[in-house]
């Protein structure tokens, strides 16, 4: 049965995770999970996928991802990869450029994508798992949890139906019911503008860049979309009505000086509020929040959807361990702990973008213009930017799941380098699935690195080994080539000798084989189940011999 055909399916009784939410976010989350196995049944309460482009900028963490839940190729050919970004004043001056490097994480660093395509392949992708069912026209009217489970009461077609649940993510936007359920609040900033967004078709548009114009009479910001589509934003001015600033007249003007408006087919016109605030609790028990329902940022930094996506990316494979009961529920205690210090950056980055190239005021923007033409006489200021330096690279913070001690390559994502294998080469990701640990080695190999409790617990994990460019390895251990200049570079700045790679993609903690790894211990049950079975295997083969014997 095709992921849309759930639509009219009945309500199960119990699942292991219950989504709230058939955004991108809860999508992406409901494919993570069947990739592992879970039992799933995600709950909207629209008759079905919203079709509104609003999210259109991705980044290279959330390409990788597709490509970790095998989607990527399906939406390949619908973004547009690596465009320049350029930041103009009110005179048409160069502020700032950029034309970001591809990234070391093995895809684009930046581009546009059109998100009503990109939730179609996210909940087609759901067809592939059995145990996943997507559910239309379901509302969660109320939430409740004890030491054991969720219980949630839904309306359905047929009538109110309950659901029990192992846990519960709410992925339903800013207006989240479940962060209201579980009592938490959005704080922070009370930061809070209008803009107009325009979505429209242009045969032959020629629009190949982001551009934002940084005009205190009017910022705005245009962009390409994959085919024909190019979308507008213009800042809501004081005194201005919502309605008014989105009428036929009002749009006509505004596109005046970029287009023949006759030749536009207007897809959609809204006026966004952008917020800047942050969940005060993402948790509570067995009930989680992800993507807008945990932060709302404004749009200046691009990573609004990328962030929900970041999220799932980090608590998915942690959900899966909990169900499989490879670790207790307390490793869900880390979910927050590692995002929402980086999400808090992005807000305030965010902020601070849209403050220094969206000022309203003619006098700041003036500073503003002057302060960029000096910075621009720096040759090393100019190359920053140019590279997407503006965007801090990925990162979590320390937790139980990553080394206690200070260590740059601690909390980095592992960056994706081609390797190859018998002459073959593949993107490092394609040598261990979406939800496995890796060893990894430069030079050694990773399974000589390790104590004997880790590498039980990593074989109960079913954990892979790879080693790049190592004189000699032993089975299970892949020995790989890699010639990449800048990953080489990288192990070699950051002395990378071992490393225990994380389901998320994120640098765990370096192996030691003199000592058990803190990152593991969480999963330390795993080791005495290996042992345990390791012993009955042996005491079975005793007991054939005696009985040869």
């Amino acid at each position: 049965m095709s992921a849309s055909a759930e639509a009219d399916s009945e309500l199960p009784s119990t699942c292991d995770i219950a989504i709230v939410g058939a955004g991108p976010i809860g999508l992406m989350l409901a494919n993570l999970l069947g990739a592992a196995g879970v039992n799933v049944v995600l709950v909207e309460r629209n008759d079905g996928l919203v079709g509104l482009p609003r999210a259109i900028a991705y980044d290279a963490e959330t390409l990788r991802l597709f490509a970790q839940v095998g989607l990527f190729d399906a939406i390949a050919d619908g973004l547009v990869q690596d465009p320049e970004v350029v930041y103009l004043n009110a005179r048409g001056v160069k502020l700032m450029e950029m034309t970001p490097p591809r990234s070391a994480y093995g895809h684009s660093q930046l581009g546009t994508f059109y998100q009503p395509r990109l939730e179609q392949v996210l909940l087609a992708g759901l067809a592939r798992f059995d145990p996943v069912r997507a559910l239309f026209n379901h509302r969660v009217t109320s939430i409740s949890q004890d030491q054991v489970g969720v219980e949630i009461l839904v309306e359905t077609p047929a009538g109110a139906r309950s659901l029990r649940a192992k846990f519960l993510v709410g992925c339903d936007g800013g207006n989240s019911g479940t962060r209201d359920w579980i009592g938490s609040r959005l704080v922070g900033s009370t930061y809070a503008e209008r803009w107009l967004v325009i979505d429209a078709r242009i045969d032959n548009h020629g629009v190949d860049n982001i551009t934002f114009f940084c005009d205190p009479r009017r910022p705005a910001v245009r962009l390409p979309a994959v085919g024909s589509r190019v979308r507008w934003e213009f800042m809501q001015l004081p005194g201005e009505k919502p309605d008014e600033l989105a009428g036929d007249r009002s749009v006509m003007r505004l596109l005046e000086p970029f287009v023949d408006f006759s030749a536009v087919e207007i897809e959609r016109r809204v006026v966004y509020t952008f917020h800047a605030r942050v969940a005060d609790r993402w948790r509570r028990g067995r009930v989680l929040l992800a993507g807008d329902a945990a932060h709302l940022m404004p749009p200046f930094a691009g990573q609004g959807m990328n962030s929900g996506m970041k999220d799932v990316a980090n608590i998915a494979w942690k959900l899966a361990a909990a169900v499989a009961g490879q670790a207790g529920n307390d490793i869900l205690d880390t979910y927050e702990i590692e995002r929402a210090h980086h999400v808090r950056d992005m807000v305030n980055l965010s902020r601070r973008l849209g403050a220094v190239i969206m000022p309203t005021n003619r006098a700041i923007a003036g500073a503003r213009d002057a302060v960029f033409a000096v910075l621009n006489l720096s040759r090393g200021f100019r190359s920053f930017v140019r590279r997407g330096g503006l965007l801090p690279p990925p990162h979590i913070a320390r937790s139980a799941l990553t080394a206690a001690r200070r260590d740059a390559v601690v909390g980095q994502m592992l960056p994706q380098p081609v390797v190859t294998l018998a002459g073959q080469g593949r993107p490092l990701d394609y040598w261990f699935g979406c939800h496995e640990w890796l060893a990894l080695g430069v030079g050694v190999d990773p399974r000589a690195e390790l104590s004997p409790r880790d590498g039980a617990i990593l074989d109960g994990l079913g954990a892979r080994f790879l080693a790049i460019n190592s004189a000699a390895v032993a089975t299970p251990t892949l020995d790989l080539q890699c010639q990449d200049r800048s990953f080489l570079a990288w192990a070699k700045s950051h002395r990378v000798r071992g490393i225990l790679v994380r389901p998320d993609r994120f640098i765990a903690q370096r192996l030691d084989r003199r000592s058990d790894l803190s990152s593991l211990d969480a999963f330390a049950a795993v080791a005495d189940n290996e042992r345990r079975l390791a012993e009955s295997h042996l005491n079975r083969r005793s007991d054939r011999t005696a009985a040869v014997v």
